[in-house]
C-alpha cells in the first residue's frame, strides 16, 4: 500500500550539486511517477550561482539516460511547472528574508499552508551558519500560519569527533527542536535493513536464540570495490574508520543487537538504540593496538597525490557490555577498493568443537537477502555431513518493486516519520566509542598497512578474526548471486 503524503515545499540547498543531481532529483522524478508526491507540492532548488528551471530538468533528462531509466515526459512537465530556483549567498541575512517571501508567496498561490522541508544538501561545514539564517528568519516556524512543521535535513558527517560533534547537536539545538532534524543515514533506508527488527522480533525460532547463550560472533563488512574517485579531499580528512564505521556501521549493530522495543514507533526504536549503543565498552587504551586495523590500498597516495597516514581500510572488536551480549565479540570492517562491493551482517551460532557452525547472514547490498547456513547429511550411505545454504533471495521470490534508499528518505520526511533516522543520542554514542581509536591511531604515527587492491584487506585483519574463533566472509560464498544463464 502506498503512503499518503501531505502537500509540502522541498527547498533543496545545494540543488545544482552531485549529491542533488545523483540522487535526490532522481528519486524526486521515481515518486513523482509512482503518483507518491502530492500534486500541489512545491520544490525550491537554492544555488549560489545562476541556474534555470530548464537546465536542472535538463539534469534530470540527462541523469535518467544514464541510468537506463525511460523518461515519463508528464513527469518532466509536472516537475518543471513545480520547481522555483532562488539565488542566494548563504552567508547573507537578508537573502533568508527573501527565502521566506519566496516560500509564503508558494503558499498564497496554492492557497494552503504546508509544511518545509529544508534538505541541506551542501558541505558539512555550513550546516551551522544556513540552520541558524534559517531559525532567525523564522523559517524553523514552519509555514506562514505555524499550521505546518519545518524539518531539517542533513547528511553526514555529524562532525568528525566527539567534540565537533557535541558542537554540532547544540548548535542546531539551538536552532531547531530535536523532532525537526532528520540526520540522513540512507543504509538505514534500504529493504534489507528495514527487515532487521521484523526477522528479529517476528520469528520466534531466532528471537528465542538472539544472545550469548546460542551466538558465538557477531561480523558486519560494508566493503566498496572502487576507491575514493573524486571525494578524494574529504576522504583524507575522514578516512575509513569514520566515514563508515562511526556512522553506517554502528547504526546497523544497534539494529541487530538492540532489545525489542515495546512497540514499532519511531521513540521506542530509538530509545533501544541509544541503550545498545551506550552499553557498547569503550575501547581502551592497552587494547587497541590487538583490537583494530588499520589498512591503506597500494596506490591510494598515488590517487590522492601525496603520501598519506589516512585509512582506506578499518577493523575493530568491540564487545557489548550487556546480560545478553556479555562475551560475544563484535567484528566490523569497511575498506576501499576490496574484492567485491558488499555490505553483511554475519551472526554466527556456537557449536561442538570440530563443528562447522550455523550462520546466518543479512545480505544488504548488492543481491539482497538472508542465509541461513546449516548442515546436513550427505545422500549415501555414509554419515558424511555437509554444508548448505537456505536462500531468500530478494531478487528472485518478491516482485514487489523495492524504493531506491533516498526515495525512502525524502518519503519518510515528507510524512514526518523519524524511525529510519538517527537521533543526536545515537551520533553522539557512535563518536564515544571510536573517539579513543582515533586517538590512538593518531598518536602511535604508524603507516596504515599496505594491502592490494582488489584483495580482501590487510592480512592483519584475518589474524584478528582467527584469534576471535571467527572468519570474514569472502566472495567465495554464494549469497544470492543470481545465475543469468539458468533456464527456467
Amino acid at each position: 500500500m502506498k503512503p499518503t503524503l501531505e502537500p509540502a515545499i522541498l527547498t533543496i540547498f545545494g540543488i545544482t550539486g552531485d549529491l542533488a543531481r545523483q540522487k535526490l532529483l532522481p528519486s524526486l522524478y521515481s515518486l513523482v511517477d509512482d503518483e507518491l508526491i502530492p500534486p500541489t507540492s512545491k520544490i525550491v532548488g537554492i544555488t549560489r550561482s545562476g541556474i534555470t528551471v530548464d537546465e536542472v530538468i535538463h539534469r534530470i533528462t540527462e541523469q535518467a539516460e544514464n541510468d537506463d531509466r525511460q523518461l515519463n515526459q508528464s513527469v518532466l512537465d509536472w516537475l518543471r511547472q513545480a520547481l522555483t530556483i532562488v539565488t542566494m549567498d548563504l552567508d547573507q541575512t537578508e537573502d533568508y528574508e527573501q527565502l521566506k517571501s519566496e516560500l509564503d508567496g508558494i503558499e498564497d498561490s496554492v492557497g494552503m499552508c504546508m509544511s518545509r522541508l529544508y534538505y541541506l544538501a551542501i558541505p558539512a561545514s555550513m550546516f551551522e551558519t544556513v540552520s541558524a539564517r534559517l531559525s532567525a528568519a523564522d523559517l524553523d516556524k514552519g509555514c506562514q500560519h505555524n499550521q505546518a512543521e519545518s524539518r531539517l535535513l542533513i547528511e553526514k558527517p555529524f562532525g568528525r569527533d566527539l567534540a565537533s560533534a557535541n558542537e554540532l547537536v547544540e548548535v542546531l539545538r539551538s536552532n531547531f527542536d530535536e523532532r525537526q532534524i532528520y540526520r540522513i543515514d540512507h543504509y538505514l533506508a534500504k529493504e534489507t535493513v528495514q527487515n532487521i527488527l521484523a526477522f528479529r522480533f517476528e520469528n520466534p525460532l531466532f528471537a528465542n536464540s538472539w544472545n550469548s547463550k546460542h551466538i558465538s560472533h557477531i561480523l558486519i563488512t560494508a566493503a566498496e570495490s572502487i576507491g575514493v574517485g573524486t571525494r578524494k579531499e574529504f576522504y583524507e580528512q575522514t578516512g575509513a574508520l569514520r566515514d563508515i564505521i562511526q556512522s553506517h556501521i554502528l547504526q546497523l549493530l544497534a539494529l541487530v543487537t538492540m532489545d525489542e522495543p515495546e512497540a514499532t514507533e519511531a521513540d521506542a526504536i530509538h530509545r533501544q538504540k541509544t541503550k545498545l549503543l551506550d552499553a557498547v565498552a569503550i575501547p581502551q587504551p592497552d587494547s587497541i593496538a590487538a583490537d583494530t586495523v588499520r589498512g591503506q590500498y597500494d596506490s591510494y597516495t598515488g590517487d590522492v597525490g601525496q603520501d598519506s597516514h589516512t585509512e582506506t581500510y578499518a577493523a575493530v572488536k568491540l564487545e557489548i557490555d550487556n546480560d545478553r551480549w556479555g562475551g560475544v565479540p563484535v567484528l566490523l570492517r569497511t575498506g576501499k577498493k576490496l574484492a567485491e562491493k558488499v555490505t553483511e551482517i554475519t551472526v554466527g551460532y556456537r557449536a561442538a568443537d570440530g563443528q562447522q557452525p550455523n550462520s546466518l547472514t543479512l545480505r544488504i547490498q548488492p543481491n539482497e537477502g538472508i542465509v541461513l547456513g546449516l548442515r546436513i547429511k550427505k545422500p549415501g550411505y555414509e554419515h558424511a555431513m555437509t554444508p548448505v545454504q537456505m536462500n531468500y533471495c530478494y531478487a528472485e521470490t518478491d516482485s514487489t518493486p523495492h524504493p531506491d534508499a533516498y526515495e525512502r528518505v525524502l518519503v519518510d520526511v515528507w510524512r514526518g516519520d523519524k524511525t529510519l533516522f538517527p537521533t543526536s543520542a545515537h551520533v553522539l554514542a557512535s563518536w564515544r566509542i571510536v573517539q579513543p581509536i582515533l586517538d590512538a591511531w593518531k598518536d602511535s604515527h604508524d603507516q596504515p598497512e599496505q594491502y592490494p587492491s582488489g584483495s580482501w584487506g590487510p592480512q592483519a585483519a584475518e589474524e584478528l578474526a582467527t584469534r576471535n574463533d571467527c572468519q570474514w566472509l569472502t566472495a567465495d560464498l554464494n549469497i544470492c548471486k543470481i545465475d543469468h544463464t539458468r533456464k527456467v
